[in-house]
């Protein structure tokens, strides 16, 4: 991909220089997206990987913990239901990660249906008002009155509602504002 071609005159020659020039310049913008996209799939398999690893990690670690014979009863039931928070939290990761492929084969499967943003967002909201509280953001939230009715997916919605607010408290500077919010207009919604 060296230097574009020179275009002189109006000739079928100029013309064709011209049309090389513009199909460079689509290979190039074509290779420099792959390249983004093969840097964006490390990064992605890079955190998959440190996010399995770490409950992982606990569930070996306090299983071998638990092969001590002189473990006082009381440590060894803490240390099973650790195991199985750490194990249920494995699961919904590998989860996640088989439902990402899923999509990005275009696999997946939407039930779609009318949901009410509006109580869905509230509710998301309500799950996570004990951190939300304890935060020291400033949640800015509004919403219209009245249900704001869409065809979609109603669990993968609540899915996103949840993760951004889960990645919000984890992810923002404290004393910081955070604005959410739900309206319609002209039959679109934001």
């Amino acid at each position: 991909l060296e230097p574009d071609l020179q275009i002189k005159g109006k000739s079928v020659l100029a013309n064709l220089a011209s049309h090389i020039n513009t199909l460079k310049r689509g290979v190039k913008l074509s290779q420099q997206e792959q390249i983004k996209s093969e840097r964006l799939k490390t990064e992605l398999i890079t955190n998959v990987s440190h996010d399995l690893r770490t409950p992982l990690t606990s569930i070996i670690t306090y299983t071998e913990l638990l092969k001590n014979n002189e473990l006082s009863a009381e440590d060894r039931a803490a240390y099973v239901q650790i195991i199985d928070r750490k194990s249920k939290r494995l699961k919904v990761l590998i989860d996640d990660l088989f439902e990402v492929s899923k999509m990005a084969s275009g696999n997946m499967e939407l039930n779609k249906e009318k949901v009410d943003l509006v109580q869905l967002l509230k509710q998301a909201l309500a799950e996570y008002d004990e951190q939300i509280s304890q935060s020291k953001l400033n949640f800015r939230v509004s919403y219209p009155d009245k249900p704001v009715y869409a065809l979609v997916d109603g669990q993968k919605i609540w899915r996103v509602f949840d993760n951004l607010i889960s990645n919000i408290l984890k992810y923002s500077l404290e004393e910081t504002r955070v604005y959410i919010s739900i309206e319609s207009k002209w039959d679109q919604i934001k």
